[in-house]
C-alpha cells in the first residue's frame, strides 16, 4: 500500500513548502488541475493561485505543466496559456507522466506531482519513483469518490 503513500500532504496547495522541495532536487513540477488548481465547478485558477503558481517559476526556478484527465478549460485561460498543459491525459498511464517529463525537460527524481487523486496522482507519480503531494480538495461537496479518497487515506495513514 505503500505505493499510494504520498511523500508530502497538504490541505491547501498554498502550503507546500517549496524550500523543502528544492532541497530534495525537485526541479519541475507535474500538478494537477481539476479539484488541485481550481475547483471543479471554477472556469479560472483564483489570483492567489495564480500568484503561487508565478513564485513557483520565478522566484523559485521551477518548471512546470499541468497534466489532467479533464477536458480543456475553455479558449482564453489565462494558465493554460502561461503553462504547458495536456488534458485528457489517461492518468495514471506511464504514458502521460513521461510525455510531462519531456515537456518539463527534468528526470523522475527531480520532479513533484501535486494533485488530489489517490490512484492519479500519487500511484501514477509514486511508481515512476517520482515525489508525489497529496493536496486536499477542500473546496469539493463529499460524494462518494471523496468519501472512498477518506477511507483509503485514512487506512494507509497519511
Amino acid at each position: 500500500m505503500t505505493i499510494f503513500k504520498p511523500s508530502q500532504i497538504a490541505r491547501s496547495i498554498h502550503e507546500i513548502d517549496v524550500n523543502s522541495l528544492r532541497r530534495a532536487g525537485i526541479k519541475g513540477i507535474i500538478i494537477d488541475w481539476s479539484n488541485t488548481l481550481i475547483p471543479s465547478n471554477a472556469a479560472s485558477a483564483s489570483d492567489s493561485m495564480i500568484k503561487w503558481l508565478n513564485d513557483l517559476k520565478s522566484r523559485y526556478a521551477m518548471r512546470l505543466v499541468i497534466v489532467s484527465n479533464s477536458k480543456p478549460p475553455a479558449q482564453g485561460n489565462e494558465l493554460v496559456n502561461e503553462i504547458p498543459a495536456l488534458f485528457e491525459a489517461g492518468k495514471p498511464k506511464r504514458k502521460a507522466f513521461m510525455a510531462a517529463l519531456d515537456i518539463l525537460g527534468t528526470r523522475k527524481n527531480e520532479t513533484a506531482v501535486i494533485g488530489n487523486g489517490i490512484i492519479t496522482d500519487l500511484w501514477g507519480g509514486n511508481r515512476l519513483g517520482m515525489y508525489t503531494i497529496f493536496v486536499s480538495p477542500s473546496w469539493t461537496k463529499p460524494r462518494f469518490v471523496g468519501a472512498m479518497k477518506r477511507i483509503l487515506v485514512k487506512a494507509l495513514r497519511i
